[in-house]
């Protein structure tokens, strides 16, 4: 035999079956295959030749290193063979004596994946390996389990016996959450995909583009003078495009969209007609630049907010002075019921200012609106094997396998 291998349950419940003189199992925790092997032994071998270390804990069983079934085969054998189970918290090997022969393995989290032996169907290959096997146990395994020869080693593994409480506990809790169901005899195919769709977006801060609506009545004393109609659209432009707010370099809407262009530039490709990728090993880096302009915008957002009231304030102004003579001689009918029919002048500018500001919106409001977004969506399976998608994504990005494929237990 050679000793490094693959150890499977078939091979450790036929050494086990086997048995002449003791068992020792030390490992996570037990399926009911290989614990119903054990507990014949310990049936046919009498008490003190079988020795059985656990880490009794609901998470083992959630995490597929064994079953909770497993656990009270062996609780049931050892309470008929008047013995017990010892606990070791957290152990994460396994060891298995048999007579003078000892296997020791890497256990498997059945959660994740399947263990070795279960590989399916047509597609048939070699159990991975996972251990090694010694023709007898090492001296100091045997004086850590207080099994050697001369008998006289204290016991310094599994040393603290399961209470009965402490299983009763397991159940409970395993109740409460229970472990997944895994189907063991199928591997599938799972793929790994090394790029990830990611929507990224910067929005509410192209205060260039921040237009508001004449309200309708001022809107039809503007449209009875041709002058004013050249000069005043239906909607007005409430910051213009050389604004400090658009342009300045320090902190604008200039700098907020370059510092996006940039990371955009840095990090995604875009496929045409699908979105921007980028490649998973950069996620984090990426994410880490996009919380920096985060953080700039909400510089920025202060800054908007500390000026934009005074702008608000100024271009509604402007806009009273050219509207005044015309409203003065056109006096709007709803105004005319708080005003008087002949009003007085700056009432009448401060009224159209006021209706402005109201039409231009709260400060506030459009602040609440700049954000940065960076939302991240998988590629499916089967876009990672249609064969144009590929070869785009092979174009934009060349030295990188967009997906990797392994084998793991089916849920």
């Amino acid at each position: 035999m050679p000793a490094i291998q693959s150890i499977t349950d078939e091979l450790l419940i036929a050494a086990i079956d086997s048995a002449v003189d003791r068992v020792v199992l030390i490992a996570p925790g037990v399926w009911p295959p290989l614990a119903h092997s054990i507990a014949t032994a310990w049936q046919r071998l009498g008490p003190g030749h079988v020795t059985v270390i656990l880490d009794v804990d609901p998470e083992i069983c959630r995490l597929g290193y064994g079953s909770l079934e497993g656990l009270q085969i062996l609780q049931s054998a050892a309470t008929a063979a008047q013995d017990t189970l010892g606990e070791e918290p957290g152990v994460r090997i396994c060891v298995i004596i048999v007579d003078d022969q000892t296997f020791v393995f890497s256990p498997t989290p059945r959660l994740l994946e399947a263990p070795p032996g279960t590989a399916p169907t047509l597609e048939m290959t070699p159990p991975r390996a996972n251990g090694i096997v010694l023709s007898k146990p090492p001296a100091m395994l045997e004086s850590d389990l207080g099994i050697n020869s001369s008998g006289n080693s204290p016991r310094t593994l599994g040393v603290e016996a399961m209470k009965p409480e402490k299983l009763e506990s397991v159940v409970r809790d395993l109740k409460t959450n229970p472990p997944k169901s895994f189907d063991l005899a199928r591997a599938v195919n799972v793929y790994n995909a090394k790029i990830q769709f990611v929507e990224f977006k910067v929005e509410g801060c192209r205060l260039s583009q921040h237009k508001a609506r004449v309200p309708k009545h001022l809107l039809q004393v503007i449209k009875g003078n041709d002058a004013l109609s050249k000069k005043i659209e239906n909607s007005i432009q409430l910051l213009d495009s050389e604004d400090v707010l658009v342009t300045d370099p320090k902190l604008s809407q200039d700098t907020i969209f370059k510092q996006r262009d940039a990371i955009a530039e840095k990090y995604l490709r875009s496929v045409t007609g699908i979105g921007n990728m980028i490649e998973r090993a950069k996620k984090t880096e990426f994410s880490n630049e996009v919380k920096t302009l985060k953080l700039e915008v909400g510089k920025f957002s202060e800054r908007v907010k500390e000026f934009l009231s005074d702008r608000f304030l100024g271009t509604a102004e402007l806009l009273a002075d050219e509207l005044l003579q015309e409203v003065l001689a056109n006096i709007p009918p709803k105004w005319q019921r708080k005003l008087g029919k002949w009003p007085d002048p700056q009432q009448v500018r401060w009224k159209i200012v006021d209706e402005l500001l109201t039409a231009f919106g709260n400060p506030s409001t459009k602040v609440e609106r700049m954000k940065v977004e960076a939302v991240f969506k998988d590629v499916t399976y089967d876009m990672l094997i249609e064969p144009d998608f590929t070869n785009m994504i092979n174009v934009l990005f060349p030295d990188l396998p967009v997906m990797e494929e392994y084998r793991a237990a089916k849920e």
